[in-house]
């Protein structure tokens, strides 16, 4: 029992000499208040106002626009057309419920390029105030629609309720582009940001090659992007944060450096909802779309109330994560993330190999050099590759996904420490994640063929937790569920799993990949997560459940126990009270 005090003591004093890990940088935000809702899709008639932009080309493309219908519209909008850029629209708008339109063409914004500003600014965080005054500074569109000179962070301006919309007969037709300058480096970190922009509708678009986010919804309550395409930018294909009463769908995100979806930091409507299962509310709710080829399909850090249903989650490094990893996000710890009749598969392709080595295109000084504009993916954090989801939270329920194919595990639950990671020693928070969550009704290993198609695990986990439980998870006739729990199965529902403090060899294999930086050290010793796993074999799968001494023989279990009394049964009885609402 003393040597594994010490090996608890251990374990935490290699977790406190790690560095914390980072986040993107953004001003202190907060949530919007909450009384929004969802855009309706608003026609012409409908409309307060009507703006239409076009390109000096669109005349051309709209006559080889084969759809009679969609032909004949264009050609109206075009004889309205009074602006080659989509800012000055914007700037020109005047009332509330305005529309508009994007004729077919290829929008660069060149005079958002170099727009002088009498704000000097020279790196780093961008204030609301900037933002509103000159967005340009990093944005090629900006709609701020607060007053920054009010107290609240609601939209009160003539951009409120804005819808902009592409009127080809493919998202493809109106392309968004950021791209390079000369000296070859971004033109700009984010294509269009709505910035307290409540009630923003965004359609029928596709937009490249940004330093950060394509498109992204910041302190906004209401928004609804769909019919559109995000590819090939450093970061993010779509980014929200703290923003509420969000609605993504229909969308191809393609070829991201982190995600391409991303909701962080969405508003925790449910932090006092004490069950785990279906939402009557959430921030955000992602459906129908194709994520694929991204380093994450779906991420969201605080990613607390998404509804994420009916999509293809597939051919990414990692399929989704939900986590309470990073800091300087609001909501912290994630919570009530619904994942529901999702498609997660085949989550394999390794792009480390892009950023490890003199040679490798990530390396390149330049931006323009590295190859985003062909596909080249440069992933910012180490994630574990072929893992169909990842979660670091509580109350998530995940149910009906058909989850195969994944060469290392299907879903992975797992704690982290608020004090290494989040700069949080309340002794009372050391314990807030990972609890509650809800594994129900998934096909596991199992193709839509019907035919077997294992994941390398089904299931890892840490073995903590308060209320973790699995039920009802189907697999091929004949195939038992994959895991790697300590005690030999994994807690059924309703009671599910009561140690609070995770297994300290599991936790202990996962430190060296908590150094990985895309620059200084893209390959940390030890960090197998990324390494491509082999495609998975009965013997494979049989290893990996019974790695890090599973059965309750092993020496871990005293372990664990050990860890418990460290934190102290007081810190254990709150973890237990917040839980419970009590």
């Amino acid at each position: 029992m003393r040597r594994a005090l010490v090996a608890v003591l251990g374990l935490f004093a290699l977790i406190l000499a790690a560095p914390p890990a980072g986040a993107h940088e953004e001003r202190e935000s907060e949530f919007p208040p909450g009384n929004g809702s969802v855009p309706v899709h608003r026609t012409a008639k409908e409309a307060a106002d009507v703006l239409v932009v076009c390109r000096p080309d669109s005349k051309d493309r709209i006559a080889r626009i084969t759809n009679d219908a969609v032909r004949q519209r264009n050609v109206r909008l075009l004889r309205k057309c009074e602006f080659r850029n989509l800012q000055a629209a914007v700037d020109a708008v005047r009332v509330q419920r305005t529309n508009i339109y994007l004729l077919p063409g290829v929008y660069r914004e060149r005079p958002s390029w170099n727009k002088p500003c009498t704000e000097e600014y020279d790196g780093g965080v961008v204030s609301y105030e900037l933002s509103h005054s000159c967005g340009e500074v990093v944005n090629l569109v900006t709609i701020a629609g607060d007053d920054p000179d009010d107290e609240d962070i609601v939209c009160d301006s003539a951009v409120c309720n804005l819808q902009i919309e592409g009127t080809g007969a493919r998202r493809s037709d109106v392309l968004f582009r950021g791209g390079f300058k000369k000296d070859g480096d971004w033109v700009k970190h984010n294509g269009i940001k709505a910035d307290r922009a409540d009630g923003f509708f965004l359609a029928n678009m596709t937009f490249e090659l940004f330093r950060e986010n394509a498109v992204y919804v910041h302190e906004t309550d209401g928004y609804r992007i769909e019919d559109f395409e995000t590819r090939y930018n450093d970061l993010y294909g779509f980014l929200a944060f703290t923003s509420d009463h969000g609605l993504v769908q229909n969308c191809n995100a393609h070829h991201n450096g982190d995600s391409g979806i991303y909701p962080g930091s969405a508003a925790d409507v449910n932090a006092d909802n004490t069950k785990t299962g279906p939402l009557t509310r959430w921030a955000v709710e992602v459906r129908n779309c194709n994520m694929h080829h991204n380093a994450l399909g779906f991420s969201g850090t605080a990613g607390n109330s998404v509804y994420v249903h009916h999509n293809d989650i597939h051919h990414n490094g990692i399929g989704f994560v939900v986590e309470s990893i990073l800091g300087g996000h609001p909501g912290m710890p994630q919570d009530h993330g619904w994942f529901s009749k999702n498609r997660i598969y085949s989550n394999n392709v390794n792009y480390y190999g892009n950023v490890n080595g003199e040679d490798a295109p990530c390396q390149e000084e330049r931006p323009v050099d590295r190859g985003h504009q062909d596909g080249v993916v440069c992933p910012p954090f180490g994630l574990p590759v072929g893992t169909g989801g990842m979660m670091i939270g509580n109350h998530n329920f995940v149910e009906g996904n058909q989850v195969w194919n994944n060469y290392r595990q299907g879903f992975m639950l797992y704690w982290v420490p608020p004090a290494f990671l989040r700069g949080d020693y309340d002794p009372t928070h050391q314990t807030d994640n990972s609890n509650y969550n809800r594994f129900s009704g998934n096909k596991m290993g199992i193709a839509p063929n019907g035919e077997a198609s294992p994941n390398g695990l089904d299931f890892w986990w840490d073995d903590q937790g308060l209320g973790n439980c699995w039920e009802d998870n189907e697999t091929p006739d004949g195939v038992e569920i994959s895991h790697n729990a300590t005690l030999g199965s994994l807690p059924e529902c309703p009671n599910g799993s009561m140690l609070p403090i995770s297994n300290v060899i599991k936790t202990t294999s996962l430190l060296p990949c908590a150094q990985y930086d895309r620059y200084t050290n893209p390959a940390p010793p030890g960090c197998d997560w990324i390494v491509t796993p082999p495609k998975p074999t009965k013997e494979s799968i049989a290893a990996a459940a019974a790695d890090a001494g599973q059965g309750p023989d092993s020496p871990i279990v005293p372990v664990a126990l050990v860890a418990v009394g460290l934190l102290g049964a007081a810190a254990v009885r709150v973890q237990v009270r917040r839980a419970r609402g009590r």
